[in-house]
């Protein structure tokens, strides 16, 4: 069995063949009959190169299924940005976020303690402009002062 639990057909790597084993490979002479090699001998070699050959071919299909399967597993689950090829964003992008999470935040921070501080200098200010004119309304002023002579009088 292998990890998606399938049956894998086992097949021997001792009857597979190699490139060495081809390049080494010899075939007996034809009777004297004939020229060449003999047909028994290279029609065997060739129904072995093509068992090997198709074996190769499935083992590739099927890895190629199990890594398409993956891929579309790790999509499914929305696993890293898809950038690297473990679905794991790397080290350094993971730091660089967090510096900048870090850096927004003090931003924001700052910010607000900015405008308390506005808000309180505006109060103050109209707490001193109302002061003035409440002051300036209890005490009249030289115009004032004549108008109510000239009433009196």
């Amino acid at each position: 069995m292998n990890e998606t639990g399938a049956d894998q057909p086992q097949v021997s790597r001792e009857r597979w063949v190699t490139p060495e084993t081809l390049r080494s490979m010899t075939f007996p002479r034809a009777p004297l009959v004939r020229r060449g090699y003999s047909e028994e001998a290279v029609h065997d070699a060739l129904r072995r190169c093509a068992q090997a050959l198709t074996a190769l071919t499935k083992e590739n299909d099927r890895l190629r299924a199990d890594m398409q399967r993956h891929r579309d597993w790790i999509r499914a689950n929305n696993i890293g940005d898809g950038s690297s090829l473990t679905g794991v964003p790397p080290v350094d992008a993971v730091l660089q976020q967090a510096r900048a999470q870090q850096s927004a935040e003090q931003t924001i921070t700052a910010a607000r303690e900015q405008a308390r501080n506005m808000v309180r200098a505006a109060r103050a200010q109209a707490e001193a402009i109302l002061q003035q004119r409440w002051v300036q309304a209890a005490q009249p002023s030289e115009s004032d002062q004549e108008e109510i002579e000239r009433l009196f009088s």
